[in-house]
Formats: C-alpha cells, sequence, structure tokens
C-alpha cells in the first residue's frame, strides 16, 4: 500500500529521509549512467533539501512506513512544475516511478492545472525516455549555471 505525505518545513526526520533518498538516486545514477549531477554528499543533498522545501512542496511516496520516492512541486498560474524526482535504487523497476507520475499529474488535476512541466538534465537519456512515455514532449532547452537541460511537458 503506497502512501503519499507532504513533507513539513519543520520536520527534520522527513527531511532527512528526502535528503537520503535523493543522495542514493545520485550515487545510483554516477554509478549506472556516469551522471554526476546529483552525486553530491549527504549534508549537501540535506542542505539542498532544506533550501527547496521553502520554494517547493515537498513529498514522500511510502510503501508501508518505509519511503521510497519523493518529489516536489510548484504551481505557478496553470501550470504544475515538477523537479527532484527520485526513487530508492532498491525500489526501482516496481513501478514507483510511474505511480509519483501519476499522484503529480492528480495532484496538477486538482489544483486546476492545465499542463505539467519539468527540466531533465540533457544526458539522462534513461529519465527523457522514462517522461517520454508518459506523454511529456520535449519544448526546447534551459542553460543553468552549470548544465544544460531539457524543458518538457504534458497537457493534461
Amino acid at each position: 500500500m503506497f502512501k503519499l505525505k507532504k513533507v513539513s518545513v519543520y520536520n527534520i526526520p522527513q527531511l532527512t529521509k528526502v535528503a537520503a533518498i535523493l543522495n542514493a538516486c545520485g550515487k545510483d545514477m554516477a554509478r549506472k549512467y556516469n551522471l554526476h549531477h546529483w552525486d553530491n554528499p549527504y549534508i549537501k543533498s540535506f542542505a539542498i533539501v532544506c533550501v527547496c522545501v521553502l520554494k517547493n512542496e515537498v513529498f514522500l511516496l511510502y510503501s508501508d512506513k518505509s519511503p521510497v520516492a519523493t518529489f516536489q512541486i510548484k504551481v505557478k498560474n496553470e501550470t504544475l512544475h515538477f523537479e527532484k524526482l527520485g526513487t530508492l535504487p532498491s525500489a526501482a523497476g516496481q513501478g514507483i516511478g510511474s505511480l509519483c507520475m501519476k499522484k503529480i499529474e492528480t495532484i496538477a488535476q486538482k489544483r486546476g492545472c492545465n499542463k505539467v512541466v519539468m527540466e531533465v538534465y540533457e544526458p539522462s537519456q534513461h529519465a527523457i525516455t522514462f517522461y517520454e512515455h508518459k506523454g511529456y514532449k520535449s519544448v526546447g532547452m534551459v542553460d543553468t549555471l552549470k548544465y544544460r537541460e531539457i524543458k518538457m511537458e504534458k497537457s493534461i
């Protein structure tokens, strides 16, 4: 049984769980795909989560009582933006990423959004393919301070 919980700004145990998932996910992507954009020391992952929870809504997806995935959203006008979707490597291949995408799209619909958008690190072909299979299309490029990202979106 899966349950989605919104993380409170002041809930340190939940913030540490988010950081742990993103940190494990980053190390896994570095190992599997030679992608190091999320491969940070744990303390940096935790600091990033603490900053992100101030500007985004952060969620944890639990399987029974264990957190297995996380993502962040922000609604702007009629568009839901999401980022930092991460699944524990030990839970990979079990449909959890797909379940997170369904939850994100359901939240978007409930909040009156007409599309969902995200930016994907350009070399992350596995992620791009995943999102394309979910109906997302590339709509442009975004340059950040360190990376080039593909902007993807889906009308809902």
